[in-house]
């Protein structure tokens, strides 16, 4: 047995984005956890005057005395980050890297990744994503070993987490990112002690999900094609990007007609309809787009039309161009 208070774990992080930091800076505020370094991403220019930016944990990581190492991809960098830290324990969220395999088996306690699914269900980039769009009514967090296939490794534990009825991208995401911070050091605890079994994955049941299956392209609404469930669970997938969206069909003649819109809370209304799918309509104070269904319309609650500012439903038909 390991006192983890007397005895800390040299801890290597590796992560970029936002999530990246809530996992970190639970680890690096955990006295059971030395945390060496960080490995993160290069500063990428951002915004129209392409500034030079690094990245939330390179930012968390300066501001808190934490030595950053940039491995450009490069497997000298790697090495070297190991002569350097010479960590006892990985653990990586969101690194946006692949990373060798020499690299993961060299802590004693292994590399350990967080990864929003019950694997081995969605592994890949956009795990959150896809559940929503498939209508799972529950996910979970993955606390795995890593390994050099993609997140294939033997599972530590997995926490379950429901599906809310209004979650979207966002708000399920930010759920995960604060349960698995607030859990992942007893987890890691407990591994360290041995007092976790390593379960392997049933590759046979998995399934995987793509970076590129979230893009502009993917958030088009096809009004023909998709059924208005589907549309209801798009919309909520692909906030706060890329937002899903379709070209404006108007009921009327308007100023509107042709442009994008884009929608960012929509509800299903039974409300019978002779209108072309996807043709905005108001009715009873309630601003409704059409659907394949003629029984099932989508009640939209916020929205933006090309060149104008996100609004909500009233505000929306105090303006409606009749």
């Amino acid at each position: 047995m390991r006192n983890l208070i007397e005895k800390p774990v040299n801890t290597l992080f590796l992560g970029t984005d936002w999530e990246s930091v809530e996992t970190l800076k639970a680890l690096h505020q955990d006295p059971r956890f030395t945390i060496v370094g960080v490995i993160t991403t290069i500063d990428k220019p951002v915004g129209r005057k392409q500034i030079m930016t690094p990245s939330k944990v390179k930012e968390y990581a300066l501001h808190s005395g934490i030595e950053v190492f940039h491995t450009e991809k490069n497997l000298d960098r790697y090495q070297m980050a190991l002569d350097i830290f010479k960590p006892e324990l990985i653990v990586c969220k969101a690194f946006g890297e692949i990373v060798p395999e020499f690299f993961l088996n060299y802590p004693i306690y292994k590399a350990i990744n967080v990864h929003f699914s019950k694997l081995p269900k969605y592994r890949g980039a956009v795990p959150i994503q896809k559940a929503i769009l498939e209508g799972d009514k529950e996910t979970g967090i993955s606390i795995m070993i890593m390994s050099a296939g993609l997140d294939e490794g033997d599972v530590l534990k997995i926490i379950k987490e429901p599906i809310l009825e209004k979650d979207t991208n966002q708000t399920l995401r930010e759920r995960l990112v604060n349960i698995s911070a607030k859990g992942l050091g007893n987890i890691l605890d407990d591994w360290i002690n041995e007092k976790i079994t390593p379960v392997k994955q049933d590759s046979s049941k998995a399934t995987y999900c793509w970076q590129k299956d979230i893009s502009k392209e993917n958030a088009e609404i096809k009004w023909n094609d998709m059924e208005p469930e589907y549309i209801e669970r798009l919309v909520r997938a692909m906030i706060p990007w890329p937002v899903a969206w379709c070209k404006l069909d108007m009921n009327t003649e308007n100023i509107y007609s042709g442009k994008i819109l884009k929608l960012f809370e929509v509800e299903l209304f039974k409300n019978t309809s002779e209108l072309k799918p996807g043709t905005l309509y108001h009715k009873d104070n309630m601003l409704l787009l059409s659907t394949k269904n003629k029984d099932i319309s989508l009640r939209v609650l916020q929205l933006q039309i090309e060149g104008k500012n996100k609004i909500s439903e009233r505000d929306f038909l105090n303006g409606f161009e009749r």
